[in-house]
């Protein structure tokens, strides 16, 4: 658990140490009453909560939930407090009260299973409403109404039934008729109670005949979020979703990503208890899906995860369109003061420390989100996301341009979703109703495309959306479900239903040749075309135009580097450099074959195929990342001592330029429990002269630790430079391909190999296919040999230095 602290005192057995830990409950309740039952003392009470701390983390340690979790509630409520220096009010000084009181008590016995009627399935409830009303008041058609747009309805008819049912089964909104209004107060309370988890605050509405303010003014301070003066079901069902989409668009929203599930739960249970919404997340590959879906206010990141790393995770959740103001919050056990800085400068904001408190779990959050929330109000709101129904248009278009610049392996397009015979519509409906009518649309168009990031209105009664999912077939069957949806629902009013028809449209967003403008015209150009065949269907276009031309080899090698680093899509082997001048054995070079996944061994990409590739997609610094992510878990697994143990990796020059790539190597070696010294990184001097990386980045990757070796496959003048640098200290020579009349190739390699040694460099020949040649290195003083004439690619590090005689 976070927070875990030992026993000082000598360890008791575990019925011993359980009773001691509840005296010292009592002992903090009795000290509660008679230093703060009177007046307000904020030193007193900030070492109560110090000592309740403390009492949480032993009642963690030993499992015992019945004091871990009320101790938690209120240290969480105390917090606030003790942090601000604030002065709880007599309503405040209460509920304390209430929770001290609450510390003693026996664990409850767990509650019959609920006599609620079933929940259909998770995916088809869109929430729980629980409707109280006097049997001569119900609104007859409000049930089948609500219900016909997925949501759960569950009537009542007295204040007693409805108080079990609530905790029972919590629900997502609360309709109460304005006979009830005096009992609404106890009512939102014994929802709060029940709850705490949920991942929405519920939503309270209460329905009324006639608008009369000092009536609303009562429901209003009684709890009530909304007053409905309509008992028109279809107007009390646009409500609803109209306060649903607000309130998931307000609340705080917390993506939680962190491995271990205690400490998850420990997160979880501190930001449920301020009302904070969250999500978990058990490994790296699937946050960015997560955050997609989410659509969190802030993150809270494990810096070391089973399948990647917090700077990596960071990274990617920067380049999604609308996060660049996302807050990310690391939290781990690093201790490394270096380390903790290298993660803020690459892409967090903040740190915490393991184990952390839940006081300044909460603050930090709050803060983070507060002050990110004011950067994108005063900022345009880049962040583009929805508060409230729809998105503004400026917002919408930035979103949109962010999208059409950066694309992914997801399916995305622009909706465009238009009311068919708008004219006719608004003689039906009247000058009055239309401006309804709009606000309903809106509504239900945000409640229809959940799998929208942006939803803004185009014009009277036309709206365009940014909608993504996983693949084309996924986004074609939602949009057409979306579609149908729209239509079958009554509009206005229930006693006089008006029934619409729809035309939507989508347009693929392919990249950035895919003006936003453009994209606009041709996607209602399309609309258009559909309603002047007839209209109330879809015309959809969402192929990928490449997919048709585009190799399916290069489709095959995008998709692996873009996904997560695992053996069943690439194959790594190595070979040994024998000791021919040199001293040292344990060294291996490493090379990364590409295959696809559940394939067998004999479809393999080369490195010559694919890094070209991978250069002109941008993905050359994902395919370093995976050849060194895999090769550090070979070596954190093999039986070779690490200390006798060097494994050369082929890196490319837009890793030494990528900014990010010296944390997140220290970051992977501390994961692995790999030594630095135990892995050289391989540049080709054809790739150095061409980038021309400055000494101040080769002295940032040089200070993680690993050694420099230089691939010699140029002699150019300006190849000169990088032979002489100082931070590569070992020179890698490939097999001359010109042929020669007599002796070995390697012959007219001497002089540069004696260059390189007078500069005091480590030589090594590589290639070495023909056991002639050895002589030849022998002569030359090479200091080390691979090649197929020492040893083939072996999968494992299982080389016999010690009985290889060449």
């Amino acid at each position: 658990m976070a927070v875990t602290r030992p026993d000082a005192s000598a360890t008791p057995s575990s019925a011993t140490a359980e009773s001691a830990l509840r005296r010292r409950v009592d002992a903090f309740a009795n000290d509660w009453r008679s230093s703060l039952g009177g007046s307000w003392d904020g030193a007193k009470a900030s070492a109560l909560h110090e000592e309740l701390e403390r009492i949480n983390a032993e009642a963690e340690a030993q499992a015992l939930v019945d004091i871990a979790t009320p101790t938690l509630e209120l240290i969480v409520f105390l917090c606030s407090f003790v942090e601000n220096g604030a002065v709880p009010s007599v309503v405040q000084r209460q509920a304390l009260a209430n929770l001290v009181d609450g510390l003693g008590q026996p664990a409850e016995a767990p509650r019959p299973a609920p006599s609620a009627p079933k929940r259909a399935a998770a995916s088809n409830v869109r929430g729980q409403v629980h409707y109280l009303a006097a049997a001569n008041r119900v609104i007859d058609a409000l049930a089948p109404t609500l219900g016909a747009q997925r949501f759960l309805v569950r009537p009542f008819d007295a204040v007693g039934p409805l108080n079990l049912a609530i905790v029972e089964s919590p629900p997502d909104v609360l309709l109460v008729d304005n006979e009830f209004v005096p009992q609404l107060h106890a009512l939102i309370e014994a929802v709060s109670r029940a709850s705490d988890a949920q991942r929405y605050p519920p939503v309270c509405i209460v329905l009324a005949e006639e608008a009369d303010p000092a009536r609303v003014l009562f429901a209003q301070r009684a709890g009530a979020d909304a007053v409905v003066s309509s008992r028109d079901p279809v107007a009390v069902l646009a409500r609803v979703e109209e306060m649903l989409e607000q309130r998931r668009s307000l609340g705080y929203r917390v993506l939680v990503v962190e491995d271990d599930p205690p400490q998850a739960k420990f997160c979880e249970s501190v930001l449920h208890h301020r009302g904070i919404t969250t999500r978990v997340c058990g490994d790296a590959a699937s946050v960015i899906a997560a955050v997609r879906e989410f659509h969190p206010d802030l993150v809270l990141l494990d810096f070391y995860l089973p399948d990647g790393n917090g700077i990596e995770v960071a990274q990617a959740i920067r380049a999604e369109p609308g996060c660049a103001f996302l807050p990310v919050v690391f939290l781990s056990g690093e201790q490394d003061l270096d380390r903790r800085f290298d993660a803020i400068s690459m892409g967090g904001d903040d740190f915490l420390t393991k184990p952390v408190k839940p006081r300044h779990l909460l603050m930090t959050v709050e803060s983070r989100v507060r002050r990110a929330r004011i950067l994108s109000a005063t900022s345009g709101s880049l962040r583009g996301e929805r508060r409230g129904t729809l998105s503004g248009r400026d917002v919408f278009l930035q979103e949109l341009q962010l999208s059409a610049s950066s694309r992914g392996e997801t399916c995305t397009a622009l909706a465009y979703i238009a009311l068919d015979d708008i004219e006719s519509v608004r003689e039906r409906a009247g000058f009055v109703a239309a401006g309804a009518l709009g606000q309903q649309l809106a509504a239900a168009v945000a409640a229809e495309l959940p799998f929208a990031r942006s939803i803004c209105a185009y014009g009277d009664y036309v709206f365009l959306a940014l909608v993504q999912r996983d693949d084309e077939a996924g986004l074609r069957q939602s949009l057409e479900d979306a579609r149908k949806q729209l239509a079958a629902r009554s509009w206005l009013s229930a006693d006089d239903p008006l029934r619409l028809n729809f035309t939507l449209s989508a347009l693929r967003v392919m990249g950035p040749a895919d003006r936003v403008e453009s994209l606009i015209r041709r996607v209602r150009q399309q609309a258009l075309t559909v309603q002047a065949a007839g209209g109330n269907d879809v015309g959809l276009d969402l192929r990928d135009p490449n997919a048709a031309t585009e190799d399916p080899r290069v489709r095959l090698i995008r998709a692996i580097l873009r996904s997560s680093a695992e053996l069943d899509n690439s194959v790594l082997t190595y070979q040994p450099f024998a000791p021919l001048a040199g001293n040292l054995s344990g060294q291996y070079l490493a090379r990364m074959q590409l295959k696809p996944p559940r394939s067998s061994q004999s479809i393999l990409v080369e490195p010559a195929e694919y890094l070209p590739l991978a250069r002109s997609m941008g993905l050359a610094t994902q395919a370093d990342r995976r050849l060194i992510r895999l090769a550090l878990r070979q070596i954190h697994t093999s039986k070779a001592p690490h200390g006798e143990l060097r494994v050369f990796l082929p890196t490319t020059a837009e890793s030494l330029l990528d900014h990010a790539f010296a944390p997140w190597l220290a970051t992977e070696l501390r994961a692995h429990g790999v030594p630095a010294a135990a892995i050289a990184l391989e540049f080709d001097i054809a790739d150095l002269v061409e980038h021309q990386p400055s000494d101040a980045v080769i002295e940032v990757l040089q200070r993680v630790g690993a050694r420099f070796c230089l691939r010699a496959d140029d002699d150019s003048e300006r190849a000169q430079r990088w032979l002489q640098h100082a931070s590569f200290g070992i020179v890698c020579f490939e097999r001359p391909t010109q042929p020669v009349a007599t002796g070995s190739p390697w012959a007219t390699l001497a002089n540069r190999f004696a260059i390189v040694r007078g500069l005091g460099k480590i030589v090594i020949a590589s290639g070495v296919d023909d056991m002639g040649d050895i002589g030849e290195l022998l002569r030359s003083s090479v200091h080390y040999a691979s090649g197929a004439a020492v040893c083939d690619w072996l999968h494992d590090f299982v080389f016999d230095f010690n009985g290889t005689v060449l």
